[in-house]
């Protein structure tokens, strides 16, 4: 009897905060300079580092606690690993406007948490990295041959993946300004193996 395995999958870690944003996150979000994408066509916050604020460091908390479990249940890193956000920005996409299909590059776990959004109208699509060489009419989707793979994302929702991973998201169709805080995070201390000539020092910022 044959048996089918999954080989090589791309880990996506999907959530919810569980919580509502308070009002002084949502104050905060939404007093932040705006500055048009340098190759976009949607506005971004000016300060790309907005999880370092201190009306944020609830919600920093429990990104970067996700950010943890994703690099010790899926990617099995080493306790000495310590994971952090490097970089973190809102996203402001108004109806009619869509983000290309992009990823990220220095950086190793990347994520998106939603404030505004609807998850009945609004995705985040995700795309095979790999070419398909000779490309076969399927009768059926699934996980061995769909090219893409689109989420619904809603207030709250929180999503990790790898940041070679690429993504995009198509023209929004309801009438708010979806909002997104959007974030990467890297790893410091001792990696790889001195005997396996591999071995590389990252030190803290």
């Amino acid at each position: 009897m044959a048996t089918w395995e999954s080989i090589f999958p791309t880990p996506l870690m999907r959530s919810n905060i569980g919580r509502n944003f308070t009002d002084n996150e949502r104050n905060f979000l939404n007093k932040l300079p705006a500055a048009p994408h340098e190759k976009f066509s949607y506005i971004r916050s000016a300060d790309t580092r907005v999880l370092d604020a201190p009306e944020m460091q609830a919600i920093r908390s429990i990104v970067s606690l996700h950010v943890n479990e994703y690099a010790r249940k899926v990617i099995s890193a080493h306790p000495r690993h310590e994971f952090y956000i490097t970089q973190s920005w809102v996203n402001y996409l108004q109806p009619g406007l869509s983000i290309d299909r992009h990823m990220h590059s220095n950086s190793l776990i990347s994520g998106v948490l939603y404030i505004q959004a609807k998850q009945e109208v609004d995705r985040v699509c995700f795309y095979r990295n790999s070419f398909a060489q000779i490309l076969v009419s399927a009768d059926q989707f699934n996980i061995y041959n769909a090219l893409s793979v689109c989420c619904p994302v809603g207030v709250g929702d929180l999503i990790l993946f790898p940041s070679a991973l690429f993504h995009d998201v198509g023209p929004t169709t309801g009438s708010h300004t979806r909002v997104s805080l959007a974030f990467n995070a890297f790893v410091r201390g001792e990696i790889g193996d001195m005997e396996g000539l591999t071995g590389l020092t990252l030190a803290r910022p």
